[in-house]
């Protein structure tokens, strides 16, 4: 993921994560567990603009596929195209008030 492409969205516009019907892959379900804790880590504060598309991928956590594990490293791809992104609050006057920086790396 080092090298990855950014995107611009957390997830593409549109998409509905869909139920496995299949067995249950401990390999894929290991990897988007692990992946999905550490996107819910970075939402605790530091990138809640992630919040929606980790939780709705979570849904799957018990028997994920590989859409659903290449979505949640969809979502590290957008993190890498925002990395450099801030919130900034600032009241009505010219002066600069309080700012926040998110470090996602």
């Amino acid at each position: 993921m080092e090298n990855a492409n950014a995107t611009h969205t957390p997830l593409p516009a549109g998409y509905k994560p869909m139920a496995n019907k299949g067995e249950t892959n401990s390999t894929i379900r290991s990897q988007f567990q692990s992946v999905i804790r550490s996107l819910l880590y970075l939402c605790l504060g530091m990138q809640p603009d992630i919040t929606f598309p980790v939780i709705k991928l979570l849904q799957y956590g018990t028997n994920p596929t590989q859409e659903h594990l290449n979505k949640a490293k969809y979502i590290i791809r957008y993190l890498i195209g925002t990395c450099k992104y801030s919130l900034t609050y600032k009241d009505k006057s010219e002066e600069q008030g309080f700012i926040a920086y998110a470090d996602s790396d």
